[in-house]
């Protein structure tokens, strides 16, 4: 476990109650707050003090990232899943219509994806070990290389020596959600399936970061359990990360859940101020790692937090397998969307809050 983790809840939320203005501002004047100044950012104390955030997040986003952002686009290969989930319209107990692309669908897709202006590629796919595996990963990496100059992972957790072959095969990024860092409401949300296994999960970024990834995506799910641990216990977790794979870029996401199918209501639901005040806080303490902000969010919220936090965006996002050109109902879809702009709305919309937008973002045929 991460060294910082061994704090209990209660010394958390201890360290959170306690902080005052003056410990705010003194987190503020640091230029590396560390996990405990993070705390302190998160506090009530902290959220009476945005307008000082705000300041501090965009001084440092802009000294590390300039005025610009990010764009990429998912590509969902399939969406079959043996995991039971609680909250994903992807979940084996959902009577979903289930579909693996085959490659020349998926070229279709990234070709239609690519006429969007968009360069950097996230291929998604539920865990479906009998489809989706090493191999047609692999092909995919292979079908797609040549029209994008970053390919990223969102699939399920591999073994330290497949995600070196995937590696090898053209993935530079990857991102695994942990859903929530506590092991036993972990253990209640993902009852059936591979993804039950709460540590092989818990370890992904390290065995992608060992394997050669360039890029370590993580994240909590927002509204499952109280935002406060769940938020640092994704701080140590990156602090962790940031010494075990050193040459690696951290990238955070702070998605929030969206309805699915059956109803999950998020007992923590999360407010657009209190997502603010986190991606704030993250941005001060995380100076050089990147922030993305996803269509789960509504297009008002994702043009400001650019100014401030975010660096990275998705834009003309589909969640359904073939959802871009095969095959566009959204009946598949592993969650609603809230920002249903087109790529290109998306790309003015940067433009008018005085951003540059960045299609290439990496190209490993310039190494």
């Amino acid at each position: 476990m991460f060294p910082l983790l061994t704090l209990s809840e209660d010394a958390i939320l201890a360290h959170l109650a306690h902080a005052t203005s003056d410990d705010v501002q003194r987190a503020l004047a640091q230029p590396g707050p560390g996990f405990y100044g993070l705390l302190t950012l998160l506090s009530p104390a902290a959220k009476t003090l945005l307008p000082q955030l705000r300041a501090e997040a965009e001084r440092r986003r802009l000294e590390r990232f300039g005025r610009t952002v990010g764009v990429y686009a998912p590509l969902y290969v399939a969406n079959g899943c043996i995991n039971a989930c609680k909250y994903c319209d992807f979940s084996s107990k959902h009577h979903t219509e289930r579909r693996t692309l085959t490659q020349e669908e998926i070229r279709k897709e990234g070709e239609a994806v690519r006429a969007l202006g968009i360069d950097s590629l996230l291929i998604v796919a539920g865990e479906d070990p009998k489809h989706v595996t090493a191999q047609y990963l692999c092909e995919v990496a292979h079908t797609l290389r040549d029209l994008f100059s970053c390919l990223s992972l969102e699939v399920a957790p591999q073994s330290e020596a497949t995600y070196r072959e995937l590696f090898n095969a053209g993935y530079e990024s990857l991102t695994c959600f942990q859903e929530t860092y506590d092991a036993t409401l972990y253990a209640d949300l993902h009852p059936l399936g591979p993804k039950h296994n709460y540590e092989w999960r818990l370890w992904t970024q390290l065995r992608a970061g060992k394997a050669g990834f360039r890029t370590l995506g993580m994240a909590f799910l927002m509204g499952l359990r109280d935002w406060r641990t769940e938020a640092a216990s994704l701080a140590a977790h990156a602090f962790y990360l940031m010494k075990e794979c050193w040459q690696a870029k951290i990238q955070f996401a702070f998605p929030r859940i969206r309805p699915v199918e059956g109803g999950f209501i998020p007992p923590c639901p999360v407010d657009d101020d209190t997502l603010e005040h986190i991606m704030l806080a993250f941005r001060i303490a995380f100076p050089a790692a990147g922030i993305t902000v996803s269509t789960r969010e509504a297009p008002a919220f994702r043009d400001r937090i650019i100014r401030t936090c975010a660096d990275n965006m998705s834009a003309g996002s589909r969640v359904t397998p073939g959802g871009y050109a095969v095959d566009v109902r959204e009946e598949t879809a592993q969650f609603s969307l809230s920002d249903t702009r087109p790529a290109a709305d998306v790309f003015q919309a940067i433009t008018r809050e005085g951003f540059d937008v960045v299609r290439k973002q990496w190209d490993p045929r310039m190494d």
